[in-house]
């Protein structure tokens, strides 16, 4: 699949259309073809062998920066250990990234109620769902892959908020406040923020407790989100069962305001994470989001190991 990139636009504003994703066409130019060969070669070989963590980080950027100069897109790219490989964001600036929160609602929740989850019936804009049809009856890891408001609306009212608090604490997050309605706790609303760094580092604890039974069934949703779910163009850009991932849409906080803001997440590969890439594009949905993302995990070299 040949990687997407977006046309060079103005840095001063963003333009006001309605598919972000359109103008990203074309091939790398060959510096960032060679750029990415260097990627690839940085994640394939043994780790004594790797090219040095700088240069592997200068790569990342330069690559990034040339592919997809949007200033519609938001991105922070994390190594394994958390450290800081690529970024376009004012990482210091809390922001609200809608159906991000609800893997750490799930962690409290089950902490609250012995790990067992309930079967929740979806009936769509009856039960404040994205999806107006509804989902349906579905468990944990089904709500998760499609990123189910009604199921997760059900958890937040189901918890208490005090111990909730103590277990995000664990995550680096600080949770909505006291006050907050509960539907912030299942990514509705905006009274949940933390600065795009804590959000990316939670989700590498998270993943790196996955052998805890409640951390394991989120991983499986993450990675059935990537296959077939709100995050699907993850793996069509990368391969089958090749990433983890989780979607969020939240109001848009740019100027001039949106439609929305689109989130994604992705771990990559599935199977032992190396790569973290949270990215943020204005004017579209979540699910909208994962093609930049998916894109721009290929640009790197994901997908050809």
């Amino acid at each position: 699949m040949e990687p997407l990139r977006q046309e060079p636009q103005s840095a001063q504003s963003h333009p006001n259309r309605k598919d972000k994703n359109a103008a990203r066409v074309g091939h790398p130019a060959s510096w960032a073809a060679l750029a990415g060969l260097l990627l690839i070669a940085a994640w394939t070989v043994p780790a004594q062998q790797a090219a040095e963590p700088q240069l592997f980080s200068q790569s990342a950027q330069a690559v990034l920066e040339r592919d997809f100069p949007s200033p519609d897109l938001s991105y922070l790219l994390l190594d394994a250990s958390g450290k800081v490989l690529a970024e376009r964001w004012a990482t210091q600036q809390a922001v609200s990234p809608g159906s991000l929160v609800k893997p750490f609602l799930v962690i409290a929740y089950g902490e609250q109620h012995g790990g067992r989850f309930p079967t929740v019936r979806c009936l769509g804009t009856e039960s404040r769902c994205w999806l107006p049809r509804g989902h349906g009856n579905l468990g944990l890891e089904e709500a998760i892959t499609q990123s189910c408001n009604a199921y997760f609306l059900q958890l937040a009212t189901g918890l208490d908020r005090q111990h909730a608090a103590q277990t995000l604490a664990r995550y680096g997050l600080s949770g909505p406040a006291a006050d907050a309605a509960a539907e912030n706790l299942a990514g509705l609303g905006d009274a949940w923020k933390e600065t795009p760094l804590a959000w990316a580092k939670a989700y590498l604890q998270l993943v790196n407790e996955q052998q805890s039974p409640v951390q394991s069934r989120i991983v499986k949703g993450m990675l059935d989100s990537a296959k077939r779910g709100t995050a699907r163009s993850v793996d069509a850009a990368l391969g089958r069962n090749a990433a983890l991932a989780k979607t969020g849409t939240a109001a848009c906080s740019h100027t001039p305001q949106g439609a929305a803001d689109g989130f994604t997440v992705v771990l990559y590969p599935a199977a032992r994470p190396r790569l973290l890439l949270l990215v943020r594009v204005h004017g579209v949905t979540g699910a909208e989001s994962t093609r930049v993302a998916g894109a721009m995990l290929r640009s790197l070299g994901g997908g050809e190991q």
